[in-house]
């Protein structure tokens, strides 16, 4: 009998597991430790952690390049304290990819008009700089061939052998290709919400949109929180809402800020939200359509090398078709006129990743879960793939 996915999983379009074998179980994430992200450069090099790599640096060009290693930090928001304390704009830097939060992890940067004496004076708690080389070009989204993940499951029940198995049995019986879908971090882990608000956009219905993102409660969420977002649900009263919305919910005061002075303008209120997070929303809805069409196609057992992200101007298959026709989404709701900046065409992604260099490194006692196991992976993915993807065919349960 198939293995059930979690229900967070099933609801952003992961309906399936492919392989059969039995999970492991576990936890990730315990502490940011036992994610260890290694970015790898296009020429295949590994930025190692705290392990220098070999750049001349060279005469002062328009860029300089360096490897920032972080614990425990989101990318954009490192880049922005290092930006503040340099006393300039964020807009300065580049980067191949954004990196784990919770997580150790190295990655190339790139800086305009900054030297490196500038960049080694500055200090920041968990942040570090090296490597520097200096570029006429600057790092932009996608410039990495991947990355390497080493990662620690933990809480782990079984003994060392029936663990080596199962994770075994599972690769084996995939043959180390995975199905390539968008993990549950693209929708949301405490409020999967992004496709909801994306699926509204694309509908033109702004104010759904608006309120999903204010007032849809999620259990995760603090009390606080909830019952701040059951009042504004109940009584859409935008200025009452300001007065009760916890201090931490940023993004959600700038919107209620904004509805406050003009209650009626909800694109507007969308535009309070920064350019990036308002395009993950119609990200977010392309990402669902497509784990839904390939859980389908792996249910019927129906080979396929690549799918679409739908947008108004790429070739639909006829199972994306059919999942927009029941969402009541047509190819033209891509072109959001109202909101031009979100208008996508669409773009193909692969529909399994290959699994590169995977070992089992060891099983040991946790020492955090006292009478349980953990075990040490380490494998390789190519850009745009997610570990977690792999690790639900190893796990098979809530690991997030």
């Amino acid at each position: 009998m198939k293995i059930k996915p979690p229900a967070l999983e099933y609801s952003v379009g992961m309906e399936l597991y492919k392989s059969d074998m039995e999970g492991i179980g576990g936890r990730i994430k315990q502490i940011p430790e036992d994610f260890l992200v290694e970015e790898i450069m296009p020429d295949g090099r590994v930025l190692e952690l705290d392990k220098e790599v070999r750049f001349n640096e060279g005469e002062r060009k328009e860029y300089l390049h360096f490897t920032l290693q972080k614990y425990n930090w989101d990318t954009i928001r490192a880049i922005r304290v290092i930006s503040k304390r340099l006393n300039v704009s964020g807009k300065r830097f580049g980067f191949a990819g954004t990196k784990d939060k919770r997580a150790l992890t190295t990655q190339r940067v790139s800086v305009w008009n900054i030297s490196s004496e500038e960049l080694r004076r500055v200090r920041i708690k968990d942040i570090s700089f090296r490597d520097f080389s200096y570029s006429s070009e600057r790092i932009t989204l996608g410039d990495l061939w991947g990355n390497r993940f080493t990662i620690i499951i933990r809480d782990l029940g079984l003994d060392d052998g029936t663990l080596r198995d199962r994770i075994n049995s599972v690769l084996n019986e995939l043959n180390y290709k995975i199905p390539n879908f968008f993990g549950v971090q693209r929708f949301g882990t405490v409020r999967p919400i992004t496709h909801l608000v994306g699926r509204e956009i694309l509908k033109r219905d702004f104010k759904r949109a608006v309120m999903i993102y204010l007032a849809d409660i999620y259990e995760r969420e603090s009390e606080e929180s909830k019952e701040a977002r059951k009042f504004l649900s109940e009584t859409e009263d935008f200025q009452g809402a300001l007065r009760r919305f916890p201090k931490h919910l940023g993004y959600e005061l700038a919107m209620l800020n904004f509805l406050a002075k003009t209650p009626t303008d909800f694109i507007g209120a969308l535009r309070r939200l920064p350019k990036k997070l308002r395009w993950m929303f119609v990200h977010a809805y392309q990402a669902y359509v497509f784990n839904k069409a390939l859980s389908r196609y792996i249910r019927e057992g129906i080979e396929i090398e690549r799918l679409p992200l739908a947008g108004y101007e790429i070739k639909l298959d006829e199972i994306t078709s059919r999942i927009l026709e029941e969402e009541g989404i047509s190819q033209e709701n891509f072109k959001i006129g109202e909101m031009p900046e979100l208008s996508s065409g669409g773009v193909y992604r692969d529909c399994f990743m290959d699994v590169k260099g995977f070992k089992i490194l060891n099983i040991d006692k946790d020492e955090l879960n006292e009478g349980k196991k953990k075990a040490a992976l380490r494998f390789s993915l190519s850009r745009g793939c997610y570990t977690t993807t792999v690790l639900r065919e190893i796990m098979k349960n809530e690991y997030w």
